[in-house]
């Protein structure tokens, strides 16, 4: 499931209005809405207008015009400006809330942030500033705003938190979700008498195969262990060693039809091969439960699980939330927003570079599984 914590966003230049969405420069139009004495630049509602016209792009027809279409029993323009507000009065929730808990951003938060800033901004830098958007305004309400919405979604769904999760659920929905196995590949290629890497041809990819099978089955048996197999390549092929990785639990949605028609009718402990074209894979699946419980020993895993989980969920229940703070809202900055001008650097139908959806913050949060060495290719090979 796609993170969403990419949806927090950023800030502007009051000076550089007069080119940009809110037309010519006013100190009464440099800010979009305040709590307390925090204020949020007009350019931070002007990036929610561009989060908004992404979320409104994903519910018309593919292709279609998004300002020319209907969301929701009104006009998608009406829809995306709504929705822009709903994130502007998220961010004051989370902001509260996050000091109300008492958490804060450590170190390495603030190194998460600098990160993300620095990033995304290099990437969006030229659209970002055509609309009015800063990067110091981008850091304060992107970078920063995405931190403390991740921390407090862990706080609050965490054991003890106003939402916590029971166990039983998170376990359900790994077990259902997710598949944890271990494997060993290698190449079917050879090389020549000259030194190069060739392709081996089809009967000596055919006789790779055959071996691996028989191991798999001698495997699945328990004739012989997983590393024992391993040995036997090792043995087989002059001590080369095959590629491998530690054992990796893997979202069933993001693996390739390779690997889930290979693994998923295995039971626990048995083996198969992939064939991926380039490498064979010899998969051995292993008891999701086991991995479970190393999960929650884990508490960078644990949160990361939550988030995938409750993602969604918890962005829309800080929007509605937020609507009862009593947000100061700054209509005369908002009303001279030309929210055309977000679909003119877009994409009339929202699928231009600019998307933030192709901002994405879920890249601050690298999943358990992601973080093996090789577990993306091991999962998405074809």
């Amino acid at each position: 499931m796609k993170s969403m914590f990419k949806r927090a966003a950023a800030g502007v230049m009051a000076l550089a209005m007069c080119a940009g969405l809110a037309g010519c420069y006013s100190e009464d139009k440099t800010w979009a809405a305040k709590m307390g004495d925090d204020t949020m630049p007009i350019g931070g509602y002007i990036y929610y207008l561009t989060s908004a016209y992404t979320d409104g792009a994903a519910k018309v027809d593919s292709g279609s015009e998004v300002f020319k279409s209907q969301i929701d029993g009104q006009s998608a323009e009406s829809w995306v400006e709504d929705r822009a507000l709903d994130y502007l009065r998220s961010y004051y929730f989370v902001t509260r809330k996050f000091d109300e808990l008492g958490l804060t951003l450590s170190e390495e938060d603030q190194d998460a942030i600098q990160s993300a800033t620095s990033t995304m901004w290099s990437y969006y830098k030229t659209p970002f500033e055509s609309m009015g958007i800063a990067e110091s305004s981008f850091e304060k309400a992107y970078s920063v705003y995405n931190q403390k919405l991740s921390k407090l979604l862990s706080a609050m769904y965490g054991e003890g938190g106003e939402l916590a999760l029971g166990e039983d659920e998170m376990k359900q929905y790994y077990l259902d979700g997710y598949t944890y196995y271990q494997y060993f590949s290698i190449p079917l290629t050879k090389t020549d008498d000259e030194g190069n890497t060739v392709d081996m041809d089809e009967d000596e990819k055919l006789t790779e195969k055959q071996m691996l099978e028989d191991w798999a089955q001698e495997v699945t048996k328990g004739s012989i262990s997983f590393d024992q197999a391993m040995d036997n390549y090792k043995n087989s092929h002059n001590g080369a060693e095959p590629t491998t990785g530690e054992p990796l639990a893997v979202s069933n949605d993001s693996m390739s039809d390779l690997f889930k028609d290979a693994i998923f009718p295995l039971k626990n402990d048995g083996a198969a091969v992939v064939d991926a074209t380039s490498r064979l894979y010899l998969v051995q699946k292993l008891d999701i439960n086991e991995d479970f419980e190393a999960l929650m020993d884990d508490e960078d895993r644990t949160n990361t699980l939550l988030r995938t989980m409750k993602a969604q969920e918890f962005l829309d229940y800080t929007m509605e939330q937020g609507k009862s703070l009593g947000v100061e809202v700054n209509q005369k900055a908002i009303g001279a927003v030309r929210t055309t001008v977000v679909a003119d650097t877009m994409g009339s139908n929202g699928t231009s570079s600019t998307s933030s959806e192709d901002t994405d913050a879920s890249s601050q949060e690298s999943s358990q599984e992601e973080s093996q060495d090789e577990s993306s290719e091991a999962g998405s090979e074809e």
